[in-house]
């Protein structure tokens, strides 16, 4: 990853953008083809160059002929690795062809005046310093005694503090208030900002939201370049994922790390196990294609989504201060010397927290190096990893042991020493009454997701390796079972992600299941956070339009498929008052959900690993 992050581009006027895109230039289409979509198709390439185009005209009628960049960021495919950022682990993902563009011209003022193409999304001209003084200055006290005041803790009391909830406009402001809190004597001037029509799928499981964060960061950066010129790339990922928290949802740097900085035809594999992250670009399998097909479930994280989304990360936040309880707990043990005899850590773990049955934990009792290793290189869930922790997989299994199945809010508040309204304030509360935070199965998932992970970068890099080599070619039966492998990991990342961390749906399950049976299908997943949106899905690269067309027929082309979703949302309706905001999002997405089956063929298509967010170099090409 490029230490320096580094946008220097020169401003053109709209109707400049707009004559070199509609010039014919073969340099423009090999320049979108080549270095920002991945995609040669001369047909594609019109329709991109085409809404670009529609684009900047939205934004000349606007402002004139104001010097404008032209700026786009795609979505995120996670394809292969879900949440590892959440907790300092390693997560791997891509980008995709379908993005947002967004015209920016810089203003002399602190507004921000934000404008999107799609009718559902309201304009506004938002003052940052006024936001900033709102935000920032509330007494945080007066809605949660005695909490530390930093932007981690203020964000999960006050999120969207002020602002409408669920509002898209909320996405643009939190990288602003993010880079404010960051540098508060700055003075960071505003722009006028123009969001054309997408081709990210919306509200379903590719980041879409992430991409406006990232493209408002891209915009008051460009606009601010002479005050946040030492801004680094890494601190800008870091920035950019708790940006996001100002919104309510409390996730990792990965999605807003790899839609910055991936490049096209690559994985990135994102480290966030390391003390600085770093990223490792891994080249995809030949012969392969995705399959990106939209459930049409759709996951709006402002409102339903954010309690789940929240809720898992409490089980992993919580989870991992269970585990730096257990290894205390040990550690007492054995500096005491009561590490003998079989079932010691049991016992330990029973007179110091209060654990009930703990299993036989061979492993763990016979060898207390292991202990000195775990205490060493501990460091969240995301470290539940053999190359991490420097113990092997099966002793990391009779870790995760140690864990409670589940603990209450009473019994969380009892361990960590906090009131259970402070372990709700700060870690969500629980849907049902018998409901609570899931560790020990949360940390299976993400030793789960460790263990395929570095599978997959040995047989990425094997396979490129030995291709390169001569060893063997792409057409060969023996680079043919790595393609075999892959989606066989992939299909065991499903079935982690629905049984251990409970984020599928019977709606993802019956896209899968109806997949699974389709031509040329090798392996399938849910991308993003779950509950909804979209699965990602390997297909023998011969195979991928019989693949679309069998969906077409088999899950799109049958309106039982939907009926659960339906009836749910009819339910809302009737049930929330008219001007609820639940009801309002009802409305809509029955609304969404029929403008999808009347528009098959855009729910599922064949995707490109595109280029991350970048500034359109147009101006370069004449």
């Amino acid at each position: 990853m490029s230490q320096q992050l580094d946008i220097n581009l020169k401003a053109l006027t709209p109707s400049e953008l707009i004559r070199i895109l509609e010039s014919g230039c073969p340099e423009v289409d090999n320049y979108l083809g080549r270095e920002v979509y991945a995609n040669h198709n001369p047909e594609y390439l019109a329709k991109q160059r085409a809404r670009l185009v529609e684009t900047v005209r939205l934004h000349r009628e606007r402002v004139g002929e104001k010097p404008t960049y032209l700026l786009r960021a795609p979505g995120r495919l996670n394809a292969f690795l879900e949440y590892l950022d959440m907790c300092a682990g390693d997560h791997m993902s891509a980008t995709i062809d379908g993005d947002i563009p967004v015209a920016v011209s810089p203003r002399e003022d602190d507004i921000v005046s934000a404008v999107n193409s799609n009718p559902i999304f309201p304009s506004e001209d938002i003052s940052i310093s006024e936001e900033f003084g709102r935000f920032s200055q509330e007494p945080l006290d007066a809605h949660a005694p005695g909490i530390v005041d930093n932007w981690d803790n203020r964000t999960k009391i006050l999120p969207y503090f002020g602002r409408a909830k669920g509002s898209w406009l909320n996405y643009i402001v939190a990288s602003y208030l993010r880079v404010k809190w960051e540098h508060p004597d700055a003075k960071i001037l505003g722009a006028d900002l123009t969001f054309g029509r997408a081709t990210a799928p919306f509200r379903a499981g590719t980041s879409s939201s992430s991409a406006i964060v990232v493209l408002s960061f891209l915009a008051l950066y460009i606009t601010n370049r002479d005050r946040l010129a030492n801004i680094q790339l890494t601190d800008a990922c870091r920035m950019l994922g708790e940006a996001e928290w100002y919104v309510g949802t409390h996730g990792g740097a990965n999605d807003q790390t790899t839609i910055l900085s991936n490049r096209p035809n690559y994985v990135l594999y994102n480290r966030h196990s390391r003390s600085r992250l770093e990223s490792t670009l891994l080249p995809f399998l030949k012969g392969i294609h995705v399959v990106l097909a939209n459930s049409l479930w759709e996951v709006n994280k402002s409102l339903n989504g954010n309690q789940s989304f929240n809720m898992r990360k409490a089980w992993m936040e919580i989870g991992d201060q269970v585990m730096r309880l257990v290894i205390s707990a040990v550690r007492d043990a054995i500096s005491s010397s009561r590490a003998e005899g079989r079932g010691w850590i049991s016992q330990a773990l029973k007179e110091k927290l209060g654990f009930g049955f703990v299993p036989e934990l061979p492993l763990l009792e016979a060898d207390l190096s292991l202990w000195d290793k775990i205490e060493s290189n501990y460091n969240k869930f995301g470290s539940l990893d053999s190359t991490i922790l420097g113990i092997s997989d099966d002793a990391i299994g009779e870790l995760i042991l140690t864990l409670p199945v589940k603990l209450t809010v009473e019994e969380a508040a009892k361990l960590l020493g906090k009131t259970p309204e402070t372990i709700i304030k700060l870690y969500t509360r629980p849907r049902r009454t018998i409901g609570g935070y899931h560790t020990r199965t949360t940390a299976r998932f993400f030793h789960n997701e460790n263990v395929i992970g570095r599978s997959l970068e040995k047989i990425f890099l094997e396979a490129e390796a030995r291709v390169a080599k001569g060893e063997l070619t792409t057409d060969s039966m023996e680079y043919d079972l790595y393609r075999q492998k892959v989606g066989n990991m992939v299909d065991r990342l499903q079935h982690t992600l629905a049984y251990d961390f409970r984020v599928s749906t019977g709606q993802l399950d019956r896209l899968l299941d109806i997949a699974r049976r389709g031509p040329g299908y090798l392996g399938g997943k849910l991308t993003g956070a779950g509950k909804g949106g979209c699965v990602s899905i390997l297909v023998r690269e011969e195979y991928s339009d019989a693949m679309c067309r069998y969906l077409d027929r088999e899950y799109y082309g049958k309106p039982s498929n939907f009926e659960e979703y339906r009836q749910i949302l009819e339910d809302a309706q009737r049930y929330f008052e008219e001007n609820d905001y639940e009801r309002m999002s009802a409305e809509e997405r029955l609304d969404n959900l029929r403008l999808g089956l009347e528009s098959i063929p855009d729910q599922r298509r064949v995707i490109t690993f595109s280029r991350g967010a970048c500034a359109l170099k147009l101006g370069e090409l004449e």
